[in-house]
């Protein structure tokens, strides 16, 4: 099971990243790398590092964001058990490829081949649009995604380079799907084995003092 599904990984992403390279074939500029006007005209090594810098800076404000909200607020609790019910138990592996394909192939994508094309609002509307999960509850996912494409479509913009998208994106997913693997909320509030408060009683009938 572990090997199909990093298989199916490997081959939607593929598709996507291939998608993404076919469309800036199409409007005449392959380089889905480097943003057509960075908005501050950084050049490299200068737009390198900051693409680096702001990517990790941004992964771990979402990543800490995250962790907070699960353990705080309820819909972000719900929608972390909605997840490890849909993902089920993942590997190493798993995440790992899983992380790595989507950061870099949804970038390509939405950001690299996108974004120059239909702008900065509409790109990050498309990328939360494809974040619909089966259920009601999964809708927070859908608008917390679309915020997080606008994000991803600033650092492009800003530094010029896909890397920063890229890292942020890796990161978060990787860290976050160690996250929906490893804890479960319902273990925090009791749920899973509730504790009776009633006092002990005694197995069969009770013994009587003459």
């Amino acid at each position: 099971m572990p090997d199909r599904r990093i298989a199916l990984s490997l081959s939607f992403y593929g598709v996507l990243a291939a998608g993404a390279l076919t469309w800036g074939i199409l409007r005449g500029n392959v380089d889905l790398y480097h943003y057509p006007s960075p908005w501050w005209g950084l050049t490299f090594p200068a737009s390198t590092g900051l693409a680096l810098f702001a990517g990790v800076f941004v992964a771990l404000l979402v990543i800490w964001s995250t962790r907070v909200l699960v353990r705080r607020v309820s819909w972000a609790r719900e929608l972390h058990g909605e997840f490890r019910g849909l993902l089920g138990r993942l590997t190493g592996p798993e995440i790992a490829v899983f992380a790595l394909t989507s950061g870099i192939a949804e970038e390509m994508f939405f950001r690299g081949a996108m974004q120059p094309a239909v702008g900065l609002t509409l790109s990050g509307l498309a990328f939360g649009l494809v974040h619909i999960g089966p259920r009601r509850a999964f809708l927070p996912w859908t608008i917390w995604a679309i915020l997080m494409g606008w994000v991803f479509g600033v650092l492009y913009a800003v530094t010029g380079e896909l890397l920063a998208p890229v890292v942020a994106h890796c990161l978060i997913n990787y860290e976050n799907l160690h996250f929906i693997d490893a804890y479960d909320p319902r273990r925090e509030s009791g749920d899973e084995a509730p504790k009776s408060t009633d006092p002990p009683r005694l197995v069969g009938k009770p013994v009587r003092g003459d």
